[in-house]
């Protein structure tokens, strides 16, 4: 048969042209007679004839089926006669095997179905079948002949992880040279859905692998050992589980899994032991290191200079023991407690905990007493002696006892000296061993010394009260300049409790006084001499009794004057008040003095009487029978007697003036005065005010603006009352002056007793008024408010930044400007939490001590204005998080579903255990801040789990979501040859433009499956087309999508979308005019003639042909013939290689092509040979394809 003239029969039709046995021409839409795929077709007698082989995995590649390699399944093989009908079909079993049996003799050819080839092994090796189209070679049955030797070889599309855990020494999340792996550490592989599919464990070097992975989603666990914990990774979190990574075919995951950790043995502890009397190290001292259990764990003695170092430590809490020698006390520690016990010690197995040391101080029993006395030898007690090392040292207080002795016992030997308080009250007296500061002499102690001679006598301060009693004439309590002292008064002292303590006698000058007054409290008593009684004053009262007294040490009291009057007779007048007035005042009617009423003027009984009452020096009411009145004007007013009480005085409506004397019965005058009876008064009606507020700041002055209306009132004046005088004053005049922020009224009222009021509102403004108080200086920058009645609320380990323990209080006015709290005072309900510090002007820092508790604190200014009062609240510090437990480490939910993520955190006691959870896709989960998660849309992501105390603790949930109505498959449908196949995003559909669908339409029928494989209509789906001219979409048939084509070729990119405008799928969608032949096909490689080729086992000029492996099928073989372009002789022909079908196959032949170097004349020729065929590729001078040292580039 002439190779470029065969004939190849398909069905019982008959194609002629040039066509090749095993061309790639597609198959989409074969020309065929009868129908196809029957499982057995016969066209010949039957015979004994077979063909058989096995479709198997060949993993070494040698094309035979080795032990161990599996055949596999699912393969349709068709066998066809000469003319191209098919006579039988059959599929492989599990074994790989296919069977024709029974065949008449004939020529005959297989066909294999590669839409059924296996989606997860790739094809890898052939044998008399072309992996390209699936057609074999022809073969012959004769004589009941068995026939074999058509098969594939399949490789399974795997791939691998090759990472390693290592220590991190630099954490800079790669493995370095220097850094050592980690052996022993177990890894587990988990599938998309959870399921563990492999595990490793890591060799010597850290290294670790999994080998034969399928291509898809996994992520992976690793089991950090024990004594290390996460350093850095980028797939790996902290809990040793990655995210999710893709594993691609035959694509190597290297060192991108890589762990690194970091050891958790490498924390230790330091200290120092010391001499507390000379500060030098104490050598030789035991150390043990406990953990928190008591256990003993290691003991090292302390070198020459006390140091002591615990190291190569894990993780944990421990304590540490210095076994205080035999003759030693605890004297101070820093971390330790007199026991000799450290605190506890947290280790995080990569920390160092230094800086602990205890000082020891040699034990003796040397002793220091003494006495504090007066110069009676009486003891005094209750006071606080303190002794100190002469350095200044405080070494211990004690407090005097009943007979005022002291003593400091089991006193190592030194020198000391004790400081003794010398109370108020009291000055120094006498001594020994004590200077008149209350400060010793040094005294020197052996260890067994006992000193007790130390004395301090001090003398108590003595007062006195020195004061007058006099005759107070005026009454006014106290004493005039002519008011003389009266001689043979009695005063008495007591004491507080009532016991008499001293009794004189005032001198001629009224002088009385008690001396050497011990300070305490007292009160005085005075007894008149006869015929005066007391007058109550500011010092005594009308018993002639003071109160209590307290008499300073060194002072003289000269305020206790007692006023006495002499004792009235009751019918002699002394004084006169005019009283029954409507405005309730009585008015004092001295002689000579004048009362004016209006002629309308009634008394508060509506009669128009002025009544005048007489009262004797005891303030009695002096009885007025048979007194008289006389007048100057009888006209004017008219006496009324019959009232024993007093004198009324009628007037009538007449204006005019009258001199009144009155006399007693025995006609002494008692009154002389004048009654002025005027026109009646116009009353106010109304105020008229300037302004009915008043608005400023502190300090200013101003004047009250009001009118008494009508202008014609007879009484203009007004009264002005503030209603808040601290606020602001306003005098008679209505001049006023504002004192201090705040609101209040000033009240304008008249005085002519028509009681009409205005008020004013007020608002004073203080610029330095504190309006806010401000928390500063914490380390963290931020500024915060304190407000009365407010928590201030810190830990007893905080600092601010200046690292001091302060709690820094700054004053701002309405401004913001910054006031300095002069004369500000601080007080606590409880001064053992804190304290308060005035050191720096700008601020108040409140000191804490470490204690924890709650004290009241209230902040007053200079004039003791409350500022603010709020609680401080010290607590004890912040016990961290240390680790984050799952309940579960991966959610697997369908759309819809709810649930909540289980987490812990450790230890049960820490103080902040609240978690924060951060989906990475919400749109695939969310969940709240409670870990309440709700499954959103169909997909993969992550939780982190993270505490929120500061530690940073984060663990990861892997989440699963699938949708069972999702799409989880498009397939193209209904095609003539009844092969249902995938349409995958980002993938290619490809139709020539002839092609119809099994109804004979022009459409490309999509039909959309879930994960359950059932199928889910396309209810309000749209389809989009970059070049809509290309194809148009169908949606007649409610269950599928038509994407009609039209004949013209073209490419369009199609992405159909659901209702809710997700995108289902994104494709290309090509339809071709026509097809490459393989005349066409074979061309399309790269020929180069190189010399010494890099990385290419080159030695010297060598052939290489690149196939593109897109047009170029397996079993192509290359070869070239290099001809002398003057004689046309045939220099050589070598063959290159042959192909196989594999991406980027390099076909190489190291013997010279005869292409020398810089050598001409020389004519090359390239030529294909596939399936018998020879087909002429290229042809040229050889210097056109000749290079020296040069690399392949790639094109596809």
């Amino acid at each position: 048969m002439n190779k470029n003239e065969l004939v190849k029969k398909w069905g019982s039709g008959l194609l002629a042209g040039t066509l090749i046995i095993g061309s790639l021409a597609p198959v989409a839409q074969p020309y065929r007679v009868s129908a196809a795929e029957s499982t057995i077709q016969q066209v010949a007698a039957a015979g004994q004839g077979s063909v058989s082989d096995t479709m198997f995995e060949d993993l070494d590649g040698d094309s035979v089926q080795d032990s161990g390699e599996q055949g596999v399944a699912g393969i349709k093989v068709e066998l066809h006669n000469d003319q191209g009908a098919l006579v039988a079909t059959a599929t492989t079993g599990t074994d790989g095997k296919y069977t024709f049996a029974n065949l008449a003799d004939g020529t005959y050819y297989l066909h294999v179905d590669l839409s059924t080839l296996p989606t997860d092994q790739k094809l890898y090796t052939t044998q008399g079948i072309n992996g390209a189209d699936g057609n074999s070679s022809y073969f012959t049955i004769s004589g009941g002949n068995a026939v074999t030797g058509y098969h594939f070889g399949f490789y399974p599309q795997q791939g691998a992880i090759q990472s390693f855990v290592y220590i991190d020494t630099n954490n800079n999340n790669q493995k370095d040279n220097n850094e050592s792996g980690v052996s022993n550490v177990h890894i587990a592989l988990y599938n998309e859905s959870g399921t563990k599919v492999a595990d490793a464990t890591s060799a010597g070097d850290g290294g670790y692998s999994f080998t034969g992975v399928k291509p898809g989603k996994y992520y992976a666990k690793a089991d950090i050992p024990a004594n290390y914990k996460y350093q850095s990774s980028t797939y790996f979190g902290s809990d040793g589980t990655t995210g999710y990574f893709t594993v691609a075919n035959e694509q190597t995951v290297r060192n991108e899994l890589n762990l690194g950790l970091s050891t958790l043995n490498n924390s230790a502890v330091s200290g120092v032991v010391n001499n507390a009397a000379t500060g030098a190290g104490i050598s030789g001292v035991n150390v043990e290191l406990h953990d928190v259990q008591g256990t003993l764990i290691q003991t090292v003695q302390t070198g020459g200079d006390g140091s002591y170092n615990f190291s190569g430590l894990e993780k944990g809490n421990y304590y540490t023991k210095v076994v205080i020698p035999t003759g030693y006390n605890y004297a101070s520690g820093n971390g330790y407690g007199s026991d000799g016990n450290s605190n506890y010690i947290a280790l995080t197995g990569d920390n160092t905990a230094g800086n602990y040391s205890i000082n020891l101080q040699k034990q003796a029993n040397a002793t220091i007493a003494g006495v504090l006395n007066t110069p009676s030898g009486v003891g005094i007690d209750g006071q606080n002696v303190s002794l100190y090392t002469v350095d200044g040292t405080l070494v211990k207080t004690v407090a005097t006892d009943s007979n005022g002795d002291f003593r400091f016992g089991s006193l190592p030997e030194g020198d000391y000296y004790v400081k003794a308080p010398i109370p108020d009250g009291y000055v120094f007296d006498s001594s020994n061993g004590f200077g008149n500061d209350g400060n010793s002499y040094y005294v020197h102690v052996e260890s067994n010394s006992y000193v007790d001679s130390l004395r301090l006598t001090l003398a108590q301060k003595v007062g006195q009260i020195r004061s007058t009693v006099f005759n107070d004439l005026n009454k006014n309590g106290t004493q005039e300049a002519t008011e003389n002292g009266i001689a043979g008064a009695t005063a008495t002292l007591y004491s507080a409790s009532g016991a008499v303590v001293d009794t004189t006698t005032t001198d001629a000058n009224g002088l009385y006084k008690f001396e050497n007054i011990a300070p305490n409290n007292y009160y005085v008593k005075v007894t008149p001499p006869t015929g005066y009684n007391v007058l109550a004053n500011t010092a005594f009262g009308s018993d002639g009794v003071s109160g209590y007294i307290q008499v300073q040490s060194q002072q003289s009291i000269t305020n206790l004057n007692a006023s006495l009057v002499l004792q009235a007779t009751p019918a002699e007048v002394s004084s006169a008040q005019w009283i029954y007035n409507k405005d309730g005042l009585n008015r004092v009617v001295n002689n000579n003095d004048t009362i004016t009423i209006a002629n309308n003027y009634y008394d508060s009984y509506n009669n128009p009487n002025v009544n005048v009452q007489f009262f004797n020096k005891d303030g009695g009411v002096v009885n007025t029978t048979g007194y008289t009145a006389t007048f100057s004007n009888p006209g004017l007013v008219t006496p009324i007697y019959t009232n024993s009480q007093l004198l009324a005085f009628v007037h009538s409506e007449k204006t005019g003036s009258t001199l009144v004397t009155v006399r007693d019965a025995n006609g002494n005058v008692v009154r002389t005065f004048t009654i002025v009876v005027t026109a009646a008064d116009v009353k106010a009606t109304d105020i008229a005010l300037g302004a009915t507020s008043i608005k400023t700041t502190v300090n200013a002055t101003g004047k009250v603006n009001a009118t008494v209306q009508p202008t014609t009132a007879t009484n203009k004046t007004l009264a002005y009352t503030s209603n808040d005088t601290s606020i602001i004053t306003v005098d008679a005049n209505g001049n006023w002056v504002a004192k201090k922020a705040g609101t209040t009224t000033i009240t304008v009222k008249t005085t002519d007793g028509s009681n009409i009021t205005k008020t004013i509102d007020v608002t004073v403004t203080d610029p330095n008024a504190i309006t806010d108080v401000r928390w500063n200086f914490n380390k963290d920058g931020v500024s915060r408010p304190v407000n009365t009645n407010g928590i201030l609320e810190i830990p007893n380990t905080y600092m601010n930044q200046y690292n001091t323990p302060h709690v820094d209080l700054q004053f701002y006015n309405s401004a913001g400007t910054l006031v300095q709290p002069k004369g500000y005072t601080v007080s606590f309900s409880d001064p053992t939490i804190a304290s308060a510090d005035f050191t720096n002007p700008d601020l108040i820092a409140l000191v804490h001590n470490e204690k924890t508790g709650s004290t009241n604190v209230t902040v007053r200014d200079a004039q003791g204005n409350v500022i603010r009062s709020f609680t401080f609240t010290v607590t004890a510090g912040a016990v961290s998080a240390t680790d984050l437990t799952l309940g579960a480490s991966s959610i697997t939910a369908n759309v819809g579903d709810t649930g909540k993520i289980s987490a812990t955190v450790s230890p049960t006691n820490a103080t902040n255990k609240t978690l924060s959870y951060t989906p990475a896709d919400p749109s695939i989960i969310t969940v709240d801040a409670n870990g309440n998660w709700t499954a959103k849309k169909a997909g993969t992501t992550t939780v982190a789990v993270k505490t929120t105390d500061g530690s940073n603790i984060t663990k990861t949930v892997n989440v699963t979501v699938t949708d069972p109505n999702a799409i989880a498959s498009v397939k193209w449908n209904f095609n003539k040859d009844g092969v249902s196949r995938p349409v995958n995003t980002n993938g290619i559909l490809e139709i020539p433009n002839t092609y119809l669908n099994q109804y004979n339409k022009p459409h490309v029928d999509l039909q959309f499956y879930n994960s359950a494989n059932t199928l889910v209509q396309p209810k309000g789906y749209t389809v989009s087309f970059s070049d809509p001219t290309i194809a148009a979409a169908d949606f007649t048939n409610p269950n599928l999508i038509a994407l009609v084509h039209n004949e013209k070729a073209g490419s369009t990119n199609v992405t159909i979308r659901d209702a809710q405008g997700n995108v289902i799928r994104s494709f290309t969608f090509t339809v071709t005019a026509e097809t490459k032949t393989i005349a066409d096909r074979v061309k399309s490689a790269d020929v180069e003639l190189v010399n010494l080729r890099p990385n290419t086992g080159s030695t010297g000029t060598n052939a290489y042909i690149y196939p593109h492996a897109a047009d170029v099928p397996a079993g192509v073989t290359y070869t070239i013939e290099t001809y002398n372009t003057q004689t046309g002789l045939l220099f050589s022909n070598i063959t290159v290689g042959t192909t196989d079908g594999t991406y980027h196959q390099v076909l190489h032949n190291t013997a010279n092509p005869t292409a020398a170097w810089q050598q001409t004349g020389n004519t090359i020729k390239v030529y294909a040979t596939y399936q018998g065929v020879k087909y002429l590729v290229l042809q040229g001078p050889s210097t056109d394809y000749y290079s020296s040292q040069t690399t392949h580039v790639w094109k596809d």
